[in-house]
């Protein structure tokens, strides 16, 4: 694969931003609504609590794995071209991911257990050293989610890594196809065991296929190859999110196939937003790509923003009369969840990302 020249990237930087900030959304709107504290209960309702329109909003963890898909066959040349080692791809995403996502991992149990003690049972010493290593289990509900609930995610962004590392390890010149295989392979052969084991469970989730998504996304636009697609597409890939996801929530489509209703509108919005012209040098796009390179530290952060932070605070301002319904409430929370994310992005992972790559200095740094 050849490299391009001006490759729009920083667009791609304002929908991770995009992605970020509907999953914060997603989440504040069900913290206070699904089972509002009991300090909420005289509050005046929430206007935006319509159950598929807040499951709707979940689509950002979607369109952050094409994101992901496209970027690592973005920044894959060195490694094709054999000027890397594969070694080195999975080292970098190792210390991209897990510093951050450990920091944020000892944050939460600390406020958890300033607020609630250590009687949880996701304190457990196995629950601790298998959610640090983002290797899928069960929490308490029954779901496979580390202690960290966002890290659900994680766990498929490191078995995506680890599957595109064998490729480049095993077929540098031909890793993409070998990719697609193996992950497609594992995902049948898992779906057709069916075994009820939270790996099992994991590596039968469809939701995985998104990353191909992306991967293909990137090879068309390093071929010159992607098709042109008008910037109306974004609008009626949001519209098609907002619909399936209400026939969803009628029990028509099956969360299970996320995949297809929302994985691929989140494809072409990728694919779309690649061929936008996009000024990052305004007020507008520098602010866009900021909250881009944070989104990282947002999506982190947000749960503790939202379940702790947030809890010890709205008692008392209710009480003054400053907080006076459900939609405001919310609203203050993603306010605050991006601006605890954005001084976590400027104290916590910018300066780990900075040492990264003072001990690397070719390293991109959007990789």
């Amino acid at each position: 694969m050849n490299s391009i020249r001006n490759p729009p990237i920083y667009i791609i930087q304002v929908i991770r931003a995009f992605a970020a900030i509907i999953v914060v959304i997603h989440h504040s709107i069900r913290a206070y609504t699904l089972n509002p504290p009991g300090y909420m209960v005289n509050l005046f309702k929430s206007y935006l609590s319509v159950s598929w329109f807040t499951e709707a909003l979940a689509f950002g963890v979607d369109v952050f794995f094409v994101i992901s898909g496209f970027i690592m066959v973005y920044v894959s040349t060195p490694y094709v071209d054999g000027r890397k080692p594969p070694l080195d791809f999975l080292v970098r995403r190792i210390e991209r991911i897990y510093p951050p996502y450990l920091i944020a991992t000892a944050v939460l149990l600390i406020l958890t257990a300033i607020r609630f003690g250590t009687g949880n049972p996701d304190f457990s010493l196995w629950r601790i050293v298998t959610s640090s290593a983002l290797w899928p289990t069960f929490n308490s509900q029954g779901l496979v989610q580390p202690i960290l609930g966002v890290g659900w995610t994680l766990s498929f962004e490191m078995y995506f890594y680890l599957v595109f590392f064998l490729s480049l390890s095993l077929q540098r010149t031909k890793f993409l196809p070998l990719t697609v295989g193996i992950i497609v392979a594992v995902w049948l052969a898992a779906s057709t065991v069916n075994s009820q084991t939270a790996i099992g469970s994991f590596l039968k989730n469809p939701i995985v296929l998104e990353f191909l998504f992306g991967c293909g996304i990137a090879a068309a636009f390093r071929a010159g190859r992607l098709p042109k697609l008008h910037g109306l597409t974004i609008v009626a890939s949001i519209l098609i999110v907002l619909v399936s996801t209400h026939f969803q929530a009628d029990g028509y489509f099956s969360q299970d196939w996320r995949v297809i209703y929302w994985g691929m509108p989140a494809a072409l919005i990728i694919a779309s937003s690649l061929q936008i012209s996009f000024n990052h040098e305004t007020p507008i796009g520098r602010l866009g790509v900021f909250l881009g390179n944070a989104s990282y530290s947002i999506y982190l952060m947000h749960i503790a923003v939202i379940y702790l932070i947030m809890t010890r605070i709205y008692p008392k301002l209710i009480d003054f009369g400053v907080v006076r319904s459900i939609d405001q409430a919310v609203a203050m929370a993603v306010i605050a969840s991006i601006a605890f994310g954005a001084v976590f992005h400027i104290l916590v992972e910018k300066p780990i990302n900075d040492w990264r790559h003072k001990q690397s200095p070719s390293r991109s740094k959007t990789a």
